[in-house]
């Protein structure tokens, strides 16, 4: 049995050894509260000293099986080849190369229409029959083209008067005319690449300009004109298009993509990950071109980001509130 002057010594010191705990505890959390850097501030690593901005308190945990479910795709950041661009507007138009206008050989009585506007003729297709007036024999006008039929000025028992009876036109190629405007009419000739999207915006077509037309609009744009394949008939004349002219290109040393970019807490930012941790990185932009945002500071070449479902790392961050970790 130890005396009660032995008990108060063990006693006395249990409780010194849980003080210096606590104060160590303490004294920790400080540090830690010191090297958690607030948003906007820089992180103290050899990374950020590179990049000159700092990461947004922002980290959270996906583990690779999900990542794949979830379509989380990431590529390493570094030196990019971006266009200069010039953009334009315009709209589709017919193909005036591939419109034919069929007329009668000899005039005479239209016997019989086999076509109406909108149908679809292959060649050697039946058209019209018509009665001579002067053999008055009958004879056939077949088709010399396939294409649509898009007018039609021909019915029964009608002369044929020398006119014009159907027009046929192949919508295999159309015409695209981009309005040129004079503060970019030096930065474009012909030869050069682009891409066009239709109204609906969800399918880019490309080609190169074809021509320019000699003469100036009303509005003192020139034409610039492409020709596009049209064999899926995907491309309405009439309908309106903008397009991005490549009229240059220059390398940058640090691009990212910009599906990549997210706005999280009042920042621009991309998704790094480190192992199977995402973190928010803020990053100050440059140059934007096509599919590409030029980065100035903020990211170290080769880092890795998120580049497809970078909304879904955001919205897991933004959901469970994560502050990154060390």
């Amino acid at each position: 049995m130890y005396s009660i002057k032995t008990l108060m010594m063990i006693l006395m010191l249990v409780l010194s050894l849980a003080a210096c705990g606590d104060a160590q505890h303490e004294s920790d959390s400080r540090v830690d509260a010191q090297d958690e850097p607030h948003q906007g501030s820089h992180e103290a690593n050899e990374d950020d000293s590179h990049e000159g901005h700092a990461e947004v308190e922002g980290r959270t945990h996906i583990e690779p099986e999900t990542q794949q479910a979830l379509g989380i795709v990431t590529e390493q950041a570094g030196p990019v080849v971006m266009a200069e661009l010039v953009t334009a507007y315009g709209h589709i138009r017919t193909n005036t190369d591939q419109v034919t206008h069929i007329s009668a050989r000899f005039d005479g009585e239209i016997k019989q229409v086999h076509v109406a506007v909108g149908d679809r003729v292959e060649t050697g297709q039946l058209l019209l029959d018509i009665e001579s007036n002067e053999s008055l024999n009958r004879y056939t006008m077949v088709a010399s083209v396939s294409g649509l039929v898009t007018q039609r000025d021909a019915n029964v028992g009608e002369q044929t008067n020398g006119g014009e009876l159907l027009v046929i036109t192949d919508l295999s190629s159309v015409w695209v005319d981009l309005e040129i405007f004079p503060s970019d009419r030096e930065q474009i000739a012909p030869g050069m690449p682009v891409s066009l999207r239709a109204d609906d915006m969800s399918t880019i077509h490309t080609g190169t300009i074809a021509m320019m037309l000699p003469q100036a609009q009303r509005n003192q744009a020139v034409i610039a004109r492409v020709v596009l394949d049209n064999s899926n008939g995907q491309l309405i004349p009439g309908t309106w298009v903008s397009a991005d002219i490549r009229t240059g290109e220059y390398e940058v040393p640090l691009a990212v993509r910009r599906e990549a970019l997210q706005s999280f807490r009042d920042a621009t930012v991309v998704y790094v990950r480190d192992g199977d941790d995402f973190q928010a990185r803020v990053l100050e932009l440059g140059r934007q071109s096509g599919d590409w945002a030029e980065v100035l500071s903020g990211l170290a070449p080769g880092t890795r980001y998120v580049t497809e479902n970078s909304y879904i790392v955001k919205a897991d961050l933004e959901k469970s509130g994560a502050s990154h970790n060390h």
